[in-house]
């Protein structure tokens, strides 16, 4: 079966940049998933409101998902799920970096975000 394995230690580090911070991601498509891991510099803090579905794990840092009302604050060893349609945004912490991985389905199908 292929995509079912990623070596993300083979994976380059490239630029994301996005209103709110320039971090680096390591991206890869598979089976209708957008895999990435995430690092985000200090002070993050996204400015756009997403309604995209998100399951996610924190791995260093605090990462904190702020929706309209409330906010959760995630750290080291937490996970996440955020439904698609739900309006959210999130922030890092002002003093160091956070390393998040993120995973949301965007309808493509190889490590290349093409449809087959």
């Amino acid at each position: 079966m292929d995509n079912v394995g990623i070596d993300f230690n083979s994976i380059e580090w490239k630029k994301w940049d996005k209103p709110g911070a320039v971090g680096r991601v390591k991206l890869v498509f598979a089976n209708g998933k957008r895999i990435r891991l995430l690092e985000l510099p200090a002070g993050f803090n996204e400015e756009k409101w997403c309604e995209i579905g998100h399951q996610g794990y924190v791995l260093s840092g605090v990462f904190t998902i702020m929706f309209e009302d409330s906010s959760y604050e995630c750290r080291p060893g937490m996970g996440f799920v955020i439904p698609d349609g739900i309006k959210h945004r999130s922030k890092g912490m002002d003093d160091e970096k956070t390393v998040v991985f993120v995973v949301d389905e965007i309808g493509v199908d190889n490590i290349y975000g093409e449809n087959k």
